[in-house]
């Protein structure tokens, strides 16, 4: 059998609390062909020191890991690649280390994403994997370190959740690794419940038609529950009862010789199940059956249809103009001069086109945002709703880059917010910010600006920026404000000159 181009790949990396996974596919119709998997058990839920730190020995693991992946993505285009951390990096001190490190091996920026964001990649996956996906479901996700609840219908989650439990942290709180009893099953759950309780009334209002379970976890108990011959697959409340039962009587999970699951899976099952048990008792489930796919496959169906313009972020996008009323006149005015300027620079400044110049249009979609709330101090008001908001699409270091575009991309520049930037971040940002105060800045009258008069070319460390003598003494309030802009700059280490062409 011959396979395709390896530019029509794509590639998912998913950085769980518990393994680290890989998945390769190609666009098959509807639907995506696997071509590849990859599975590497690092437990980094497990690998946190009493200061939330991660311990230097899983750092090397994990590295390890990224190394035999980087290896398997020679050859894929790396837009077409996406890397997500979820619960242990984000809760990590010294993730941003990790990730400095991880990107040097693997090329590719990774993405730490929020629990209601991996909740909607999960939902994803399984809705494009379903039989039939006008089913109202409910999702269900227990990785290393949170589990996801998602109820939705066709491709469109209704109620998503991220509840801070999973099962490397369940595992190691409540189970001993030499003797195992019902009553830490008992413990373990109890205090699933009471995690669970506070969402369990709005899932229940909602309802569903048939649930699904994914990760590890869920696929680990379901091939447990047929070789112990408690059931043909499914969970119900009834099997859970009679293999925490069997764990009991035999002492330990290693007693039952197990050939289902591997060794490194019974390590963190028995929190796995106690949390299954938890939300099948909590939610008053029947059964449900473990589905194949999971958020890596969600990741790939995610960037196959922004490959064929079928875009969650621009919907986030559009759904924020349409809420708060944006002038989308001048929001495209300014747009439109983003991409010109930035179409400039790109070179010299080595700016990607993919990630770079979209999160420059974002930004100048959303900039005058925070008017919704008030004018005064407006780019304020407008960086605290993005940083506050659930944007779905969204990694969460692209959440707070734009949040931080918005609220300095017009008069004083606040320095706090990029004193926590790691230094490359810092200097990309900094372009990026330079490019839309000026776009925002030359269209301050509110009006169209034949932009080819503007010339912007980079000389070593500085931008220099030309601008048209009749336009420029037409408009003295921008030019005093394109002089004043280079002491604005100046600040935060960025050299602006502007000259008369």
């Amino acid at each position: 059998m011959s396979h395709s181009p390896l530019t029509n790949s794509f590639a998912a990396i998913d950085l769980g609390s518990n393994s680290f996974h890989m998945v390769i596919a190609e666009p098959e119709g509807s639907s995506i062909r696997m071509i590849d998997g990859l599975r590497v058990p690092v437990r980094l839920g497990a690998g946190l020191d009493e200061n939330k730190n991660l311990k230097k020995q899983t750092r090397l693991r994990a590295l390890d890991a990224l190394g035999q992946f980087a290896q398997r993505l020679r050859g894929i285009p790396l837009r077409q690649v996406r890397v997500v951390g979820t619960n242990t990096l984000r809760r990590a001190r010294n993730s941003a280390d990790f990730m400095d490190e991880a990107q040097n091996i693997l090329g590719k920026r990774i993405e730490i994403i929020s629990g209601r964001e991996e909740a909607r990649l999960i939902f994803s996956a399984v809705s494009h994997a379903a039989p039939d996906p006008d089913t109202q479901r409910l999702v269900m996700d227990i990785g290393g370190g949170s589990t996801e609840l998602i109820i939705g219908k066709g491709y469109k989650p209704k109620l998503l959740e991220s509840v801070n439990m999973g099962c490397v942290s369940h595992t190691t709180k409540f189970f001993n690794e030499k003797k195992v009893r019902s009553s830490d099953f008992k413990k373990a759950s109890l205090e699933a419940q009471v995690e669970l309780a506070p969402i369990a009334r709005a899932y229940t209002d909602l309802g569903w038609s048939e649930v699904t379970g994914c990760s590890g976890t869920i696929k680990a108990v379901s091939r447990i529950l047929v070789e112990l011959e408690l059931s043909d697959g499914v969970v119900t409340k009834d099997g859970l009862k009679a293999l925490i039962s069997a764990i009991d009587k035999a002492g330990s999970i290693e007693k039952l010789k197990l050939q289902s699951i591997s060794s490194d899976r019974s390590a963190v099952i028995c929190g796995g199940v106690a949390i299954l048990h938890a939300l099948v008792k909590t939610l008053k489930i029947q059964q449900l059956h473990a589905s194949p796919v999971a958020l890596r496959e969600g990741l790939i169906f995610d960037m196959v249809g922004k490959a064929e313009h079928i875009d969650i972020q621009s919907q986030t996008l559009h759904n924020l103009i349409t809420r708060f009323d944006i002038d989308t006149l001048q929001s495209q005015r300014v747009e439109n001069a983003v991409v010109h300027f930035f179409q400039q620079v790109k070179t010299a400044w080595d700016l990607d086109e993919d990630t770079d110049l979209a999160e420059l249009v974002w930004a100048a979609r959303l900039h005058e945002l925070g008017k919704a709330v008030a004018h005064t101090q407006y780019h304020k008001h407008g960086a605290y709703i993005i940083g506050h908001s659930d944007l779905i699409g969204f990694s969460m270091a692209e959440q707070k880059t734009l949040a931080l575009l918005i609220r300095n991309h017009r008069r004083k520049i606040d320095l706090s917010a990029f004193e926590a930037l790691r230094a490359s971040e810092k200097v990309r940002v900094v372009k990026l910010l330079a490019l839309l105060r000026l776009a925002v800045l030359v269209h301050r009258g509110r009006h169209t600006v034949n932009l080819d008069q503007f010339k912007l070319k980079v000389k070593e460390n500085q931008l220099v920026v030309s601008a048209g003598v009749e336009w420029l003494e037409e408009n003295p309030l921008t030019s005093s404000e394109l002089q004043a802009e280079e002491d604005r700059l100046l600040l935060i280490n960025f050299k602006l000159k502007t000259v008369r062409s």
